[in-house]
């Protein structure tokens, strides 16, 4: 069952059916070919089929300055490893991520994806819905927490008029990545 995330919707159109859209979208170990960060290695994927559970985990060693997200250790050296849960699972119809970012065991944020399928002719109109949640410690957390809920009321109604005016913003790097892959093959 897929649960629709509120947010930003953006769609594309992908010259493939809903199957080759869903087959590519549940392959858990591509993620990182469309995900917007690089250079992660997997170091989980699943053992059963893909449904609703399943988790796949990438890590990236890098170095990073801000000494609240190493854990207070003295190398800057750190772990980034992004966790991503399948929350909602309808074959060929939608599936619903969640992405948490850790860096060295510190949650510091999420994201919801969802994505629904749309056959189209001979083609799918892929629908993508995001919202990102920061996970900071503290006061700090709290904040960014009111900016993203006066950022979502404030900015809906004219990333809405801007689709409409401007249909190319409706997709993103992420949905052309797909868009390529999906067609490609």
């Amino acid at each position: 069952m897929v649960n629709p995330v509120s947010g930003v919707q953006r769609w594309v159109l992908i010259n493939a059916g809903p199957e080759a859209v869903f087959s590519y979208l549940a392959d858990l170990p591509r993620h990182s070919e469309w995900d917007e960060h690089s250079g992660f290695r997997l170091i989980l994927t699943p053992d059963d089929p893909v449904g609703q559970g399943s988790v796949c985990k990438r890590e990236r060693l890098e170095i990073f300055q801000a000494s609240l997200l190493r854990g207070g250790a003295t190398s800057s050296q750190v772990s980034w490893i992004k966790s991503l849960t399948v929350t909602g699972y309808d074959p060929n119809e939608g599936i619903d991520f969640e992405t948490k970012n850790i860096y060295n065991g510190l949650s510091v944020g999420s994201e919801f994806i969802s994505f629904r399928l749309f056959p189209e002719g001979a083609g799918t109109v892929l629908v993508m819905t995001d919202k990102k949640s920061p996970h900071v410690p503290g006061l700090f957390h709290l904040l960014m927490l009111v900016m993203e809920t006066v950022k979502s009321i404030v900015t809906q109604p004219m990333v809405n008029l801007l689709f409409r005016l401007f249909p190319v913003l409706r997709s993103n790097g992420q949905l052309a990545r797909i868009k390529a892959a999906v067609e490609q093959a």
